[in-house]
């Protein structure tokens, strides 16, 4: 059961505002995979990932919640019991509707032009379903939709999470073969060492799968964050693309294709990191276009044989509750209208890709 797979979250956190620097959020998913996390503490030093629920986060996660590297934050934290009570009976209804073997979250690649909870048909089957166990009769009306979309959110982070352990799983089974190759062959002698190529860390990519989706469900969670960044990455393409397109007006900021991923990066790298996110952080109040911004090289820093690219756009004279509500063709509600945004005048959205 998915809810066994993650850790309550410290409440006494705080997941909102801290003193410090500006942080990006990550979007539009919930769940960070392991390489991913690396590259936005390489890039930025910490960064916001938004969840759908306030009571757990993926185990996988924890790590970098503990480091102070990751801030969490749960916008939306009211009807947390119904939300459970979803999630369970949705898993029910999996089990009944498909083929039982457990294979839940998978079903949602398979089903692309019926959507749980967003294609109407499809919808209106499961919630008769799901709110005929909970209530004793079929429901007349589908879910409020900000649960909707916190629902699917959740449901793409199992996906997410259950994609990315699949893909350890394959990594460590080929390098236990290329261990075992390597024995048969007796390859321990010097020169054979020089033909030993290292593998790179391969990202996992299932955030590109069903991307307009995820972008509405999170814009729908964005809307409640009173304190939402300027500044929002994410490492899907087919997301990033979708802004651009949405957005012809928008102008590359900067373009860095080869920053290294360092476990230990020494203090001058440090130093052009906060310098980044400062002035990242003053374009996004700037009521002017900036005309002279150009960061230093990048210092020499030790690679752990690594290295990612890093695209941000700037979208002038639009907040980010404005942007992404237009890039996402979101029609809110009344409670989902989107509230004042500080001084954010401007939205900053970039992507961040492994180089091979």
């Amino acid at each position: 059961m998915p809810l066994q797979n993650s850790r309550p979250i410290n409440s006494t956190l705080n997941f909102y505002v801290r003193q410090g620097p500006m942080k990006p959020i990550f979007f539009p998913s919930t769940y960070v995979s392991e390489c991913v996390a690396q590259a936005l503490d390489a890039c930025f030093g910490q960064f916001i990932v938004y969840q759908p629920m306030s009571e757990k986060i993926p185990n996988q996660m924890v790590p970098w919640l503990e480091k102070g590297i990751l801030d969490v934050r749960v916008p939306v934290k009211n009807d947390q019991d119904e939300l459970k009570t979803l999630v369970l009976n949705y898993l029910s209804w999996a089990d009944l509707h498909i083929d039982g073997s457990g294979l839940k979250f998978p079903f949602l690649k398979t089903r692309t032009d019926a959507i749980p909870f967003f294609n109407a048909p499809l919808t209106s089957q499961v919630v008769a379903d799901i709110k005929k166990q909970i209530c004793g009769k079929p429901g007349t009306q589908g879910p409020e939709p900000l649960l909707t979309a916190r629902l699917f959110l959740y449901l793409a982070q199992e996906f997410d999470r259950q994609n990315q352990e699949v893909v350890q799983d394959l990594k460590r089974h080929h390098q236990q073969e290329q261990e075992l190759l390597r024995k048969l062959k007796m390859e321990d002698d010097v020169l054979s060492a020089e033909f030993q190529v290292k593998e790179a860390q391969l990202p996992d990519n299932s955030s590109d799968f069903m991307a307009k989706d995820r972008l509405e469900a999170w814009t729908r969670i964005l809307l409640a964050d009173p304190y939402a960044s300027g500044l929002f990455i994410t490492s899907a393409p087919a997301v990033f693309q979708e802004l651009l397109d949405k957005t012809t007006t928008a102008e590359k900021l900067l373009d860095f294709e080869c920053l290294p991923l360092c476990s230990d990066p020494p203090p001058d790298f440090i130093s052009w990191r906060q310098k980044l996110t400062a002035e990242l952080a003053q374009i996004i109040g700037d009521e002017r276009p900036p005309t002279a911004f150009r960061l230093p090289d990048i210092p020499d820093c030790p690679c752990d044989g690594q290295t990612i690219s890093l695209r941000i756009f700037l979208a002038m004279g639009e907040n980010p509750r404005d942007f992404f509500t237009r890039c996402s063709d979101l029609k809110p509600s009344g409670r989902e209208i989107p509230g004042a945004s500080g001084n954010i005048k401007n939205t900053l959205f970039g992507l961040i890709e492994f180089n091979r």
